[in-house]
């Protein structure tokens, strides 16, 4: 079980399990426009590079968890790569449930 050094996961719970690329589409994360002001709701999928670069950085900071995120183009392999990192040291990431299939 992961005990928390921060005050985000002070409490025992099950490590999350490891996201893949098709969990890339579930995880949605208000984020500032890159077309002006204001913030918009995205998938990290969809999220432009700038975007992912800023959250997962920030993201790493409020956790304690230093990232360095690389220049230019992010793949989605790099993405999983990058939130695999800080899931493996205790982050929480939410995605939004598998929809159930129809019968």
């Amino acid at each position: 079980m992961y005990r928390g050094r921060f005050p985000y996961g002070r409490h025992d719970r099950a490590p999350q399990p490891e996201i893949t690329a098709e969990d890339l589409h579930r995880i949605y994360v208000v984020v500032p426009r890159d077309d002006g002001p204001g913030t918009e709701n995205v998938t990290v999928a969809r999220m432009s590079d700038r975007q992912f670069r800023e959250w997962i950085v920030a993201k790493g900071a409020l956790h304690g968890v230093p990232m360095i995120a690389p220049m230019g183009r992010i793949g989605h392999e790099t993405r999983v790569r990058m939130i695999n990192r800080l899931i493996k040291h205790g982050v929480r990431i939410y995605m939004v449930p598998k929809a159930e299939p129809e019968a």
